[in-house]
Protein backbone atom coordinates (compact mmCIF):
# COMPACT_ATOMS: atom_id res chain seq x y z
CA UNK A 1 0.00 0.00 0.00
CA UNK A 2 1.25 3.44 -0.93
CA UNK A 3 0.41 5.86 1.86
CA UNK A 4 -0.26 9.57 1.71
CA UNK A 5 -1.16 11.91 4.55
CA UNK A 6 -3.47 14.91 4.78
CA UNK A 7 -3.05 17.12 7.85
CA UNK A 8 -6.27 18.85 8.94
CA UNK A 9 -6.68 21.85 11.26
CA UNK A 10 -10.33 21.06 12.15
CA UNK A 11 -11.15 24.73 12.66
CA UNK A 12 -14.70 25.97 13.07
CA UNK A 13 -15.75 27.62 9.80
CA UNK A 14 -19.24 29.09 9.47
CA UNK A 15 -20.16 27.40 12.73
CA UNK A 16 -19.09 23.92 11.63
CA UNK A 17 -16.03 21.68 11.87
CA UNK A 18 -15.57 21.56 8.10
CA UNK A 19 -12.69 19.06 8.09
CA UNK A 20 -14.54 16.58 10.30
CA UNK A 21 -17.68 16.85 8.18
CA UNK A 22 -15.80 16.29 4.91
CA UNK A 23 -14.03 13.31 6.49
CA UNK A 24 -17.26 11.61 7.55
CA UNK A 25 -19.02 12.53 4.29
CA UNK A 26 -16.28 10.80 2.26
CA UNK A 27 -15.35 13.85 0.24
CA UNK A 28 -12.23 15.93 -0.32
CA UNK A 29 -11.96 19.53 -1.43
CA UNK A 30 -9.82 20.33 -4.46
CA UNK A 31 -8.80 23.98 -4.21
CA UNK A 32 -8.18 26.44 -7.01
CA UNK A 33 -4.53 27.13 -7.72
CA UNK A 34 -4.82 30.75 -6.58
CA UNK A 35 -6.30 29.63 -3.23
CA UNK A 36 -3.18 27.68 -2.24
CA UNK A 37 -0.73 29.10 0.31
CA UNK A 38 2.33 29.33 -1.94
CA UNK A 39 2.33 32.71 -3.73
CA UNK A 40 4.52 31.21 -6.48
CA UNK A 41 2.10 28.40 -7.42
CA UNK A 42 2.14 27.83 -11.16
CA UNK A 43 5.11 30.15 -11.60
CA UNK A 44 7.08 29.17 -14.72
CA UNK A 45 9.36 30.75 -17.31
CA UNK A 46 7.44 31.20 -20.55
CA UNK A 47 8.97 31.02 -24.03
CA UNK A 48 9.84 34.32 -25.63
CA UNK A 49 8.19 34.03 -29.01
CA UNK A 50 5.59 35.78 -31.13
CA UNK A 51 3.39 32.68 -31.08
CA UNK A 52 3.12 32.71 -27.28
CA UNK A 53 -0.23 34.48 -27.17
CA UNK A 54 -1.72 31.91 -29.56
CA UNK A 55 -0.90 28.78 -27.56
CA UNK A 56 0.28 29.77 -24.07
CA UNK A 57 -2.51 32.15 -23.06
CA UNK A 58 -5.46 29.82 -23.87
CA UNK A 59 -3.62 26.87 -22.36
CA UNK A 60 -2.94 28.65 -19.08
CA UNK A 61 -6.53 29.84 -18.83
CA UNK A 62 -7.53 26.16 -18.96
CA UNK A 63 -4.86 25.07 -16.47
CA UNK A 64 -5.87 27.63 -13.88
CA UNK A 65 -9.43 26.27 -13.72
CA UNK A 66 -8.24 23.02 -12.16
CA UNK A 67 -8.60 21.80 -8.57
CA UNK A 68 -5.65 20.74 -6.40
CA UNK A 69 -5.64 18.32 -3.45
CA UNK A 70 -2.29 18.32 -1.67
CA UNK A 71 -0.98 15.55 0.57
CA UNK A 72 2.34 14.52 2.07
CA UNK A 73 3.80 11.39 0.50
CA UNK A 74 5.09 8.59 2.67
CA UNK A 75 8.86 8.77 3.12
CA UNK A 76 10.64 5.43 2.72
CA UNK A 77 9.66 3.09 5.53
CA UNK A 78 7.85 5.83 7.45
CA UNK A 79 5.03 4.19 9.41
CA UNK A 80 3.07 7.24 10.53
CA UNK A 81 2.82 11.00 9.89
CA UNK A 82 5.70 12.28 12.02
CA UNK A 83 6.54 15.56 10.28
CA UNK A 84 6.64 18.07 13.15
CA UNK A 85 6.33 21.12 10.89
CA UNK A 86 3.30 19.77 9.02
CA UNK A 87 1.56 19.07 12.31
CA UNK A 88 2.18 22.69 13.30
CA UNK A 89 1.45 24.38 9.96
CA UNK A 90 -1.55 22.36 8.76
CA UNK A 91 -2.99 20.66 11.84
CA UNK A 92 -3.45 23.72 14.03
CA UNK A 93 -0.39 23.09 16.19
CA UNK A 94 -1.44 19.49 16.92
CA UNK A 95 -5.05 20.46 17.76
CA UNK A 96 -6.19 18.81 14.55
CA UNK A 97 -5.77 15.39 12.98
CA UNK A 98 -4.18 13.63 10.02
CA UNK A 99 -5.84 11.34 7.49
CA UNK A 100 -3.93 8.35 6.16
CA UNK A 101 -4.94 7.37 2.63
CA UNK A 102 -4.29 4.31 0.54
CA UNK A 103 -3.14 6.40 -2.40
CA UNK A 104 -3.85 3.71 -4.99
CA UNK A 105 -7.48 3.31 -3.88
CA UNK A 106 -7.89 7.07 -3.61
CA UNK A 107 -6.69 7.70 -7.17
CA UNK A 108 -8.40 4.75 -8.87
CA UNK A 109 -11.88 6.13 -8.30
CA UNK A 110 -14.27 5.51 -11.19
CA UNK A 111 -16.90 8.01 -10.09
CA UNK A 112 -17.67 10.51 -12.85
CA UNK A 113 -17.48 13.31 -10.26
CA UNK A 114 -13.93 12.28 -9.32
CA UNK A 115 -12.57 13.99 -12.44
CA UNK A 116 -8.88 13.52 -11.75
CA UNK A 117 -6.41 14.27 -14.51
CA UNK A 118 -2.99 13.83 -12.86
CA UNK A 119 -1.17 12.53 -9.79
CA UNK A 120 2.05 14.50 -9.45
CA UNK A 121 4.96 14.17 -7.00
CA UNK A 122 6.34 17.66 -6.47
CA UNK A 123 9.87 18.42 -7.67
CA UNK A 124 11.76 20.99 -5.56
CA UNK A 125 14.39 23.21 -7.16
CA UNK A 126 16.05 26.62 -7.00
CA UNK A 127 14.93 27.95 -10.37
CA UNK A 128 11.52 28.17 -11.96
CA UNK A 129 10.95 25.59 -14.72
CA UNK A 130 10.90 26.76 -18.31
CA UNK A 131 7.96 25.93 -20.54
CA UNK A 132 9.02 25.24 -24.11
CA UNK A 133 6.97 25.20 -27.29
CA UNK A 134 8.07 21.62 -27.83
CA UNK A 135 6.66 20.48 -24.47
CA UNK A 136 3.76 18.06 -24.49
CA UNK A 137 0.68 18.92 -22.45
CA UNK A 138 1.59 16.56 -19.60
CA UNK A 139 5.08 18.08 -19.39
CA UNK A 140 3.57 21.54 -19.13
CA UNK A 141 1.09 20.44 -16.47
CA UNK A 142 3.90 18.82 -14.49
CA UNK A 143 5.97 21.99 -14.62
CA UNK A 144 3.04 24.23 -13.68
CA UNK A 145 1.53 22.06 -10.93
CA UNK A 146 4.50 19.94 -9.91
CA UNK A 147 7.36 22.34 -9.25
CA UNK A 148 8.01 24.35 -6.08
CA UNK A 149 10.98 26.07 -4.50
CA UNK A 150 13.32 24.24 -2.16
CA UNK A 151 11.76 26.07 0.80
CA UNK A 152 8.79 23.67 0.55
CA UNK A 153 10.80 20.46 0.36
CA UNK A 154 9.92 19.46 3.93
CA UNK A 155 6.32 18.86 2.78
CA UNK A 156 7.31 15.98 0.47
CA UNK A 157 4.12 16.72 -1.43
CA UNK A 158 2.08 14.56 -3.76
CA UNK A 159 -0.92 16.27 -5.28
CA UNK A 160 -3.98 15.21 -7.19
CA UNK A 161 -4.98 17.50 -10.03
CA UNK A 162 -8.65 17.60 -11.04
CA UNK A 163 -10.25 19.17 -14.07
CA UNK A 164 -12.36 21.37 -11.81
CA UNK A 165 -12.16 22.61 -8.24
CA UNK A 166 -14.68 21.75 -5.52
CA UNK A 167 -15.79 18.71 -3.52
CA UNK A 168 -14.89 15.26 -4.85
CA UNK A 169 -16.37 11.93 -3.64
CA UNK A 170 -13.91 9.28 -2.48
CA UNK A 171 -14.18 5.58 -1.72
CA UNK A 172 -14.63 4.79 1.98
CA UNK A 173 -11.85 2.23 1.78
CA UNK A 174 -9.37 4.92 0.68
CA UNK A 175 -9.13 6.12 4.30
CA UNK A 176 -7.10 3.62 6.32
CA UNK A 177 -6.27 5.49 9.55
CA UNK A 178 -6.79 8.68 11.52
CA UNK A 179 -4.00 10.17 13.64
CA UNK A 180 -4.94 12.60 16.41
CA UNK A 181 -2.63 15.51 17.22
CA UNK A 182 -0.91 15.87 20.57
CA UNK A 183 -3.27 18.69 21.59
CA UNK A 184 -6.57 17.60 20.09
CA UNK A 185 -9.51 18.06 22.44
CA UNK A 186 -11.30 15.04 23.85
CA UNK A 187 -14.57 16.30 22.34
CA UNK A 188 -13.04 16.51 18.85
CA UNK A 189 -11.48 13.05 19.16
CA UNK A 190 -14.74 11.53 20.34
CA UNK A 191 -16.65 13.25 17.55
CA UNK A 192 -14.38 11.84 14.85
CA UNK A 193 -14.28 8.32 16.31
CA UNK A 194 -18.08 8.35 16.58
CA UNK A 195 -18.57 9.54 13.01
CA UNK A 196 -16.18 6.91 11.63
CA UNK A 197 -17.43 4.00 13.78
CA UNK A 198 -18.05 0.70 12.02
CA UNK A 199 -15.46 1.30 9.32
CA UNK A 200 -12.15 -0.50 8.87
CA UNK A 201 -10.13 2.42 10.16
CA UNK A 202 -7.41 2.43 12.79
CA UNK A 203 -7.16 5.35 15.19
CA UNK A 204 -3.85 6.54 16.61
CA UNK A 205 -2.87 9.13 19.19
CA UNK A 206 0.30 11.10 18.58
CA UNK A 207 2.56 11.28 21.63
CA UNK A 208 5.99 12.59 22.49
CA UNK A 209 8.86 10.18 22.98
CA UNK A 210 10.33 11.04 26.37
CA UNK A 211 13.77 12.61 26.48
CA UNK A 212 13.81 13.32 22.74
CA UNK A 213 12.39 15.52 19.97
CA UNK A 214 10.66 12.55 18.35
CA UNK A 215 6.99 11.68 17.99
CA UNK A 216 5.30 8.29 18.21
CA UNK A 217 1.86 7.06 17.22
CA UNK A 218 0.05 4.74 19.65
CA UNK A 219 -2.91 2.77 18.34
CA UNK A 220 -6.06 3.43 20.32
CA UNK A 221 -7.60 0.23 21.69
CA UNK A 222 -10.44 1.82 23.70
CA UNK A 223 -9.65 -0.76 26.36
CA UNK A 224 -9.70 0.60 29.90
CA UNK A 225 -8.60 -2.58 31.71
CA UNK A 226 -7.50 -1.90 35.28
CA UNK A 227 -7.23 -3.26 38.78
CA UNK A 228 -7.83 -1.49 42.08
CA UNK A 229 -4.64 -2.13 44.07
CA UNK A 230 -5.33 0.08 47.09
CA UNK A 231 -8.37 1.67 48.70
CA UNK A 232 -8.49 3.98 51.68
CA UNK A 233 -11.65 5.56 53.11
CA UNK A 234 -11.46 8.79 55.06
CA UNK A 235 -14.41 10.58 56.72
CA UNK A 236 -14.89 12.99 53.81
CA UNK A 237 -13.04 11.41 50.87
CA UNK A 238 -12.16 8.03 49.36
CA UNK A 239 -8.74 7.29 47.88
CA UNK A 240 -8.25 4.78 45.08
CA UNK A 241 -4.99 3.57 43.58
CA UNK A 242 -5.56 1.97 40.20
CA UNK A 243 -3.20 -0.24 38.20
CA UNK A 244 -3.93 0.71 34.58
CA UNK A 245 -3.30 -2.08 32.05
CA UNK A 246 -4.09 -0.51 28.68
CA UNK A 247 -1.28 0.65 26.33
CA UNK A 248 -3.01 4.02 25.85
CA UNK A 249 -1.89 6.53 28.45
CA UNK A 250 -2.38 9.87 26.74
CA UNK A 251 -4.30 12.59 28.56
CA UNK A 252 -7.51 12.21 26.57
CA UNK A 253 -7.61 8.48 27.28
CA UNK A 254 -6.94 9.13 30.96
CA UNK A 255 -9.82 11.62 31.02
CA UNK A 256 -12.11 9.02 29.46
CA UNK A 257 -10.99 6.39 31.95
CA UNK A 258 -11.47 8.67 34.97
CA UNK A 259 -14.88 9.70 33.67
CA UNK A 260 -15.97 6.06 33.41
CA UNK A 261 -14.43 5.14 36.78
CA UNK A 262 -16.26 7.95 38.56
CA UNK A 263 -19.68 6.86 37.26
CA UNK A 264 -19.86 4.10 39.88
CA UNK A 265 -18.68 6.27 42.76
CA UNK A 266 -20.96 7.91 45.30
CA UNK A 267 -18.45 9.82 47.42
CA UNK A 268 -15.79 12.47 46.77
CA UNK A 269 -12.78 10.55 45.53
CA UNK A 270 -9.09 10.95 44.71
CA UNK A 271 -7.83 8.61 41.99
CA UNK A 272 -4.14 7.76 41.55
CA UNK A 273 -3.30 5.87 38.34
CA UNK A 274 -0.14 3.81 37.94
CA UNK A 275 1.02 1.23 35.39
CA UNK A 276 3.46 -0.84 37.48
CA UNK A 277 2.97 -2.45 40.90
CA UNK A 278 6.42 -1.21 41.95
CA UNK A 279 4.90 2.25 42.21
CA UNK A 280 2.50 1.16 44.98
CA UNK A 281 4.91 1.34 47.96
CA UNK A 282 6.60 4.45 46.56
CA UNK A 283 3.34 6.40 46.43
CA UNK A 284 1.75 4.94 49.57
CA UNK A 285 4.84 5.91 51.53
CA UNK A 286 5.17 9.26 49.84
CA UNK A 287 8.02 11.48 50.95
CA UNK A 288 9.77 14.62 49.68
CA UNK A 289 11.87 14.09 46.58
CA UNK A 290 15.09 15.00 48.37
CA UNK A 291 14.52 12.07 50.71
CA UNK A 292 13.83 9.54 47.94
CA UNK A 293 16.38 7.12 46.51
CA UNK A 294 17.26 7.25 42.82
CA UNK A 295 15.31 4.05 42.14
CA UNK A 296 12.25 5.47 43.91
CA UNK A 297 12.44 8.64 41.83
CA UNK A 298 12.77 6.61 38.62
CA UNK A 299 9.78 4.44 39.50
CA UNK A 300 7.65 7.46 40.41
CA UNK A 301 8.56 9.33 37.21
CA UNK A 302 8.02 6.36 34.89
CA UNK A 303 5.00 4.66 36.43
CA UNK A 304 2.86 7.29 38.13
CA UNK A 305 0.62 8.05 35.16
CA UNK A 306 -2.10 10.41 36.33
CA UNK A 307 -4.02 11.82 39.27
CA UNK A 308 -7.58 13.14 39.65
CA UNK A 309 -8.74 14.94 42.79
CA UNK A 310 -12.08 14.96 44.56
CA UNK A 311 -12.35 18.76 44.41
CA UNK A 312 -11.77 18.91 40.64
CA UNK A 313 -13.19 15.57 39.46
CA UNK A 314 -13.43 16.46 35.78
CA UNK A 315 -9.73 17.27 35.51
CA UNK A 316 -6.81 14.88 35.19
CA UNK A 317 -3.26 15.82 36.14
CA UNK A 318 -0.64 13.92 34.17
CA UNK A 319 2.58 12.96 35.93
CA UNK A 320 5.19 14.03 35.30
CA UNK A 321 3.81 17.31 34.01
CA UNK A 322 5.73 17.79 30.76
Amino acid sequence: MTKAYKYRANLIIDGQKRDTIQLSDNVLYAARLDDLNDPFEGSVELPKSESQEYWVTPLFHELYDVGIYSMSAQKGQEKFPNNELLWVHYANSHKGFCIEYDLDILVNNLSKDFNISDKIYIAYQDERPEVKESDKLFDIRTKVFGTKSLAWKYENEVRLVFRTSGLKPIAKSAITAIYFGLNISLDDRRDIVGRMAGRSIDFYQMERVEDSYRLKATKLTFDYSHEIVDFNRQPTVDNYMVLYKSPNKDKNTMCEFVEQFRRRLTRPTNITIIDDIRAIPVLLNYKPRKMMSKSEIDIQEKHWIAYSTFNDPESVWMYPEK
